[in-house]
């Protein structure tokens, strides 16, 4: 069965499991500009389990023509991960991001009242800390909370 799908662009974070396994690997070491066609066996997308909203059945290969329009370093990219993880323990302590607010803030030189610090702060760990452990883990760091660009 085929689908096609004429392709709209689509912004999405290579690596950390946002799409099939079968782009992430298939998308890595492209350049802007370039086009591949890709074959993606079940293993590396959706498995017997199929996708239903997307109509494939289960077992499907994929067949993608990819055109890579641009790359950008995101701010939920790996490097800013660690960047903010100043102690590398793989997770995001309120005083890190504290931190990094600061030096954003610092960094754009506007003058914003104290309190939109740790309103901001709140803020980020309202969204981000799904689990409610204090921490923002990788996961939920690269995982959740993505606005549109």
């Amino acid at each position: 069965s085929r689908t096609h799908n004429e392709g709209h662009p689509k912004w999405f974070v290579l690596g950390v499991g946002q799409v099939i396994k079968g782009l992430d690997i298939a998308m890595m070491n492209m350049c802007p500009g370039e086009k591949r066609k890709v074959t993606i066996p079940p293993s590396l997308a959706y498995g017997q389990q199929g996708y239903a909203q997307g109509k494939i059945p289960p077992n499907a290969t994929l067949i993608f023509e990819i055109e890579l329009y641009a790359v950008n370093k995101g701010p939920r990219s790996v490097e800013a991960f660690n960047q903010i993880d100043k102690d590398s323990d793989k997770k995001l302590s309120e005083l890190e991001v504290s931190q990094y607010l600061k030096e954003e803030f610092a960094r754009d030189g506007k003058k914003r009242h104290p309190s939109a610090h740790d309103e901001i702060l709140a803020d980020i760990f309202k969204k981000n800390d799904h689990d409610g452990d204090g921490f923002i883990s990788a996961k939920e760091y690269n995982v959740y909370q993505h606005d549109e660009l």
